[in-house]
């Protein structure tokens, strides 16, 4: 997918990375820019990220350059509009990028991977930036995009493993009233209140002196599946009824309250990255690709360093490990569906 990573701190420093060729710039949102420089003979796309990781490191500010390789296309498009994108029917592998708080991520997705081919393996997830607003933060070199998604697709092939590590809390409730990404009523009842009596009867947290998003990412909702790992939802504000969350919940789904320990969420990782390594069909690995979530890199704080030497541990010592802090996180589990996780560690071997 990728025929090279390279890191720089700056984007005045990007001409001495961009030659002719398509790139991928992942950008951690601390980094000052306005503009994208236009170079003759090469494609951009890139969007914004909490943060960044290269080689087992996070930063705040700076810049990821992924060059594509030449079995590898480049596309943006606007969520709003249908997806025009027709796949070949060599596809083996896909990266999607998507703006994380859009309304129309559940939909668009289910549209493209419609199209792809049965076998082929998807990877992505949500940009944006913390401070929790929707802005224009998907990019090519002509201007930013709101509500858009990039979309890499290539003929080679990648392994992928999806874990999160959360254990259910309290639960199983019925979401009885959803509007999109909006929770309105659990079991009848209003959304906040539910979720705020079940957190402050387990933990010392009291809402009303704590800021909401601080205490949601200690405790996401995860989705009931039948005989399979739950969908992690991460609500992101409340207006004292309603629950704004990463990503759509269909009325009647099965809910649990989550709560996880560091240990299950280092352990998840690890797992996550076994699963990777295990699925990939050649033992040509040229990098490991790590999508995980900003509410995971918060709560493990110090100890983000222990998930990403978990993940590192699993491949050869000078494998590149490199990727994004996301809101929202993308992988097809299985042949028949894909998926939008929220607080969930998703590791591509490349």
């Amino acid at each position: 997918m990728f025929e090279r990573i390279t890191f720089v701190q700056r984007i005045e420093d990007l001409h001495a990375k961009l030659r002719e060729g398509s790139y991928l710039l992942l950008i951690a949102e601390d980094t000052p820019f306005l503009e994208i420089p236009k170079y003759e003979d090469v494609n951009v796309c890139g969007a914004i990220f909490p943060r960044v990781i290269f080689k087992g490191k996070t930063y705040a500010s700076g810049i990821i350059v992924a060059k594509l390789s030449s079995t590898s296309s480049l596309h943006i498009f606007d969520m709003d509009t249908p997806n025009p994108l027709q796949p070949k029917s060599d596809i083996n592998s896909a990266l999607v990028i998507v703006d994380g708080f859009s309304s129309q991520i559940d939909d668009f997705l289910e549209e493209f991977y419609s199209f792809l081919p049965e076998k082929t393996k998807l990877i992505g997830g949500g940009a944006g930036k913390t401070c929790l607003i929707q802005e224009p933060i998907l990019f090519d070199a002509h201007r930013f995009y709101m509500n858009a998604a990039i979309i890499i697709t290539s003929t080679s092939t990648i392994g992928l493993g999806t874990k999160h590590g959360w254990k259910p809390l309290v639960g199983p409730f019925i979401a009885t009233t959803c509007n999109g990404n909006v929770l309105e009523k659990i079991n009848f009842k209003n959304a906040f209140n539910v979720y705020k009596e079940a957190i402050e009867k387990d933990s010392n947290i009291r809402f009303d002196s704590t800021p909401f998003f601080k205490i949601s990412q200690r405790y996401p909702l995860g989705i009931v599946r039948y005989n399979k790992d739950f969908i992690v939802r991460e609500p992101v504000t409340t207006d004292g009824h309603n629950i704004v969350l990463v990503g759509k919940l269909d009325c009647n789904s099965v809910l649990s309250i989550l709560k996880a320990e560091k240990e299950n969420l280092l352990e998840a990782a690890k797992e996550a990255a076994e699963i990777s390594y295990a699925d990939k069909e050649d033992e040509n690995i040229q990098s490991v690709l790590m999508i995980d979530c900003i509410s995971r890199y918060s709560l493990l704080d110090k100890s983000f360093k222990e998930e990403m030497r978990a993940i590192r541990s699993v491949y050869a010592p000078k494998t590149i490990l490199w990727g994004v802090i996301s809101l929202g996180e993308i992988a097809n589990d299985s042949q028949e569906n894909i998926e939008f996780y929220n607080s969930t560690c998703v590791v591509g071997t490349l």
